[in-house]
């Protein structure tokens, strides 16, 4: 909570003609892939198998920016076989002037909502991206993301660790 407060402080602070409000939606397609705690699972006897599946997201980056850096929070809603999921993260990103941006986001909440009804509770995670701006208006983005759950199904608990890799499309303006 403390990180969110004093991110809210940072983008409500102008200090410069050259910071602005940034905006950045976007909506993508990639692949998840998720993985049980091995040993837990096979200790009790469970054959909970891991996941490939097809992600879609759709989000938007907001912030402020100054000039080459960027920081703010993300919020995306993305869907994996049938399940939501929504997840909030704190971002910092610098753009540089050969046409490439990088970031970093560090995952404040995952919340998902999966048919079974298995009670999903949200570790930690975070993720590291870059993005190609030399269209006009639009930046092609690959992005990586890092996300730990706890998992209780069956009365039994397991770690479940996921990584997620996302192609977007973006519309990255500064006012």
């Amino acid at each position: 909570m403390k990180k969110l407060i004093m991110l809210t402080l940072m983008l409500g602070l102008s200090t410069n003609a050259f910071a602005g409000f940034l905006i950045d939606p976007y909506v993508g397609t990639g692949s998840f892939v998720g993985s049980f705690d091995a040993a837990n699972a096979a200790a009790e006897g469970n054959d909970i198998k891991d996941a490939e599946e097809s992600l879609t997201a759709v989000g938007s980056r907001v912030g402020y920016s100054f000039l080459l850096l960027s920081a703010g929070v993300d919020y995306q809603m993305a869907t994996v076989d049938g399940d939501s999921a929504t997840n909030l993260s704190a971002f910092v990103g610098v753009d540089l002037p050969i046409l490439l941006r990088f970031w970093g986001e560090y995952f404040l909440s995952s919340s998902v909502e999966e048919e079974s009804g298995t009670s999903i509770d949200f570790s930690d995670g975070y993720g590291l991206g870059v993005g190609f701006t030399g269209l006009p208006f639009v930046s092609l983005n690959l992005e990586a993301q890092y996300l730990n759950y706890d998992i209780e199904s069956s009365g039994l608990e397991y770690e479940y660790s996921t990584v997620s890799y996302l192609f977007s499309v973006s519309l990255p303006l500064d006012f």
